[in-house]
């Protein structure tokens, strides 16, 4: 059971706990990692210090102008804030989503743990024993609780999402997330005030972007924003293949089902906490690579978006067609990032009976085709033919690559013959 980094008892009275722990609380959601907002009336900074160093955990100013620091435990981060206004009600009055605008003043929950004789709550406390331990006093003022019973997103108020635009798009992000609806009053403003995202830095809408295709309901809710031109400054209409992005959420789920070894590559790291499986779910929603760069992807995600938009249309029309030399040649050409590509080509039409030979092929690392195994290198070719260092070096193997995938040739002394008998 996961819990707690720090014991409350190390911090000042008041201090609340707020946002999202709050509401994941009262959903009886958890996460592995911990993810914590404190607030406090006065020396938010100098408490967060004071705790990392005590607890030898990391620590960083992340505004030294609103006194924001972050300690970074092994299982979890821990923010601490400086309250905004005369109350925790006036702090929680500039937050965004209702539903995130609840507090907890965390000494009760220290309290209670002292009766249990237990020094940390476990995270994955039953949210109605949560709810019902008269020690708990939730400071509500907005109605959050009744929200999150009702599963919809309502704005605190329209200036705080003008006030930080990221909001607009968090909204839509958090939908996904929580399998709730966006109030209807809620939605007309952040539809109104979508043009404001444009002043927000890429970094933080890339990373807006990954939460929200990462989430189960994500891509249907990326299409809602869409649908709401949320994000026309960021990914124009007329670049957008929506039809295949539509597709491409169930052709993924139908490839692990078939193809259970796909999990690795479709969760594989392409850039900081980003996915292979969002860098595909981008490639499947544009027509350009091009079209992306405003979002200042990694060097790696641009390559991997290049590629597979690059190769797509070639594999579309081998795909049923090709001889072993031309399997090979795109293989080659492709190895890093092919399964994205039968991904696409099967979200655009193409059938699973003539993909599945070509992933099985990529799937086998001992495949003759896919991963040819080297029978001669060009320290052989130097040393054993005499033939000098020069670019004919590389053409000679990749003959004896080529005659060795069309079964002519299986072993040295055959591919040394072969050469020979070239030159």
């Amino acid at each position: 059971m996961q819990q707690f980094p720090f014991d409350f008892n190390d911090l000042p009275t008041p201090t609340y706990l707020v946002g999202g722990w709050v509401r994941d609380r009262l959903l009886n959601r958890q996460s592995k990692y911990l993810d914590l907002d404190f607030v406090l009336p006065e020396k938010a900074v100098e408490t967060a210090q004071a705790i990392a160093r005590k607890y030898k955990a990391g620590f960083v100013v992340l505004d030294a102008e609103r006194q924001i620091a972050r300690v970074v435990f092994k299982n979890g981060t821990a923010d601490f804030a400086q309250q905004m206004g005369r109350s925790i009600e006036a702090d929680l009055g500039r937050r965004d989503f209702c539903m995130n605008a609840i507090a907890l003043e965390c000494h009760q929950i220290s309290q209670n743990n002292d009766q249990n004789n237990d020094q940390n709550i476990s995270a994955s406390t039953n949210a109605q024993d949560f709810l019902s331990e008269s020690s708990y006093h939730f400071i509500d003022p907005l109605n959050g609780i009744r929200d999150l019973q009702e599963q919809k997103i309502r704005m605190v108020a329209p200036e705080n999402l003008a006030e930080d635009p990221l909001r607009i798009l968090r909204g839509y992000r958090q939908a996904a997330q929580l399998g709730f609806a966006i109030e209807g009053l809620t939605r007309q403003v952040l539809i109104k005030f979508a043009p404001k995202l444009k002043s927000i830095a890429a970094e933080r809408v890339r990373t807006e972007l990954g939460y929200l295709l990462s989430t189960q309901n994500g891509n249907q809710w990326m299409l809602e924003a869409i649908s709401d031109r949320i994000l026309e400054d960021w990914l124009p209409s007329q670049h957008l293949n929506l039809a295949r992005f539509t597709q491409i959420g169930g052709v993924i789920r139908d490839l692990l089902a078939k193809f259970p070894h796909l999990d690795l590559f479709f969760s594989k790291q392409l850039a900081g906490d980003r996915y292979a499986l969002v860098t595909i779910e981008l490639a499947a929603l544009t027509n350009s690579a091009t079209a992306l760069e405003p979002l200042g992807l990694s060097r790696a995600e641009q390559r991997w978006l290049v590629g597979i938009l690059r190769y797509l249309p070639q594999f579309m029309t081998l795909v049923s067609q090709a001889t072993r030399t031309a399997q090979y040649k795109f293989f080659q050409a492709t190895l890093e990032f092919f399964p994205a590509i039968a991904a696409l080509a099967l979200a655009s039409g193409c059938d699973l009976e003539s993909i599945a030979p070509w992933l099985e092929r990529w799937l086998n690392p001992h495949d003759a085709i896919a991963y040819p195994v080297a029978l001669i290198s060009g320290d052989d070719l130097r040393n054993e033919l005499g033939i000098p260092p020069s670019p004919k070096i590389g053409e000679l193997l990749e003959s004896v690559k080529i005659a060795q995938v069309e079964g002519k040739i299986q072993s040295k002394q055959e591919a040394i013959d072969l050469i020979q008998s070239i030159m």
